[in-house]
């Protein structure tokens, strides 16, 4: 679950892709619509352009693609409609696992998503917690039958940081095999692509390779993908979860 649509292939598309290969389901969500970053178009058309890259880049995995649609700038942990909309995301794909964003990470949208991604899968698996679009909250003894089925706190993992700064990881997955397959889906992105190297003047494909073949030195193989976990109580897993 990243900010935005490209941020989850820059930075754990291999994991997902190794995922997709072990036979597990794999949902990519991005909370906002990516609707701020051109030169050239309206946020309505930008908005629309990043969704169909996002669901071409999803394909490339073989992963299922949703937004929250948000706005680029916008979202906020404490924001209680942002706070429901993830809630109804993780009761309908019940994760085992969730992968965000560092709450350290460089830019608000990153930041924001890393805390709402974890407080919603907390309150989600709270079975009288009802969200706006589901009813209101049973706190005054009224029925409410329209109950989540039961779910467990789910595994929470950060990946990497906008080049790794300010972020060691604890855990690396090896995507040696994957890494062309990452990449081809970052190459879906072409309007973030060019928004990046007008905005920012960076080549983001070559900048996820070099970061990739970074981490992969760390490890000791070709390219890998850095992890720390959620170390907080519930979250915490005596088996290895990443691939």
């Amino acid at each position: 679950m990243a900010a935005h649509p490209d941020d989850l292939e820059q930075l754990c598309a291999g994991t997902l892709a190794r995922y997709v290969r072990e036979g597990h389901t794999v949902t990519m969500c991005h909370v906002s619509r990516g609707d701020r970053g051109s030169f050239e178009h309206t946020m309505e058309q930008i908005a629309a352009i990043r969704d169909g890259e996002a669901a071409a880049a999803a394909g490339v995995i073989g992963a299922a693609h949703v937004t929250l649609g948000l706005s680029d700038g916008e979202v906020n942990s404490a924001d209680p409609h942002h706070r429901d909309l993830m809630i109804d995301l993780v009761r309908a794909t019940r994760p085992d696992v969730i992968l965000t964003h560092h709450p350290d990470d460089y830019m608000p949208d990153h930041v924001q998503t890393s805390h709402l991604v974890e407080d919603a899968s907390f309150v989600a698996t709270l079975p009288l917690y009802s969200t706006s679009t589901t009813g209101a909250r049973d706190d005054a003894g009224g029925a409410d039958a329209r109950r989540p089925e039961p779910l467990t706190v789910p595994a929470l993992f950060y990946f990497d940081t906008l080049a790794g700064l300010g972020f060691q990881p604890t855990e690396y997955v090896d995507i040696s095999d994957v890494i062309d397959r990452k990449l081809e889906s970052l190459r879906q992105h072409q309007s973030q692509l060019v928004w990046l190297r007008d905005h920012d003047g960076v080549d983001i494909i070559e900048q996820t390779r070099v970061a990739s073949a970074f981490r992969g030195f760390q490890a000791g193989v070709a390219y890998a993908e850095g992890f720390v976990a959620c170390a907080k109580w519930l979250r915490v897993r005596t088996e290895r979860l990443l691939p």
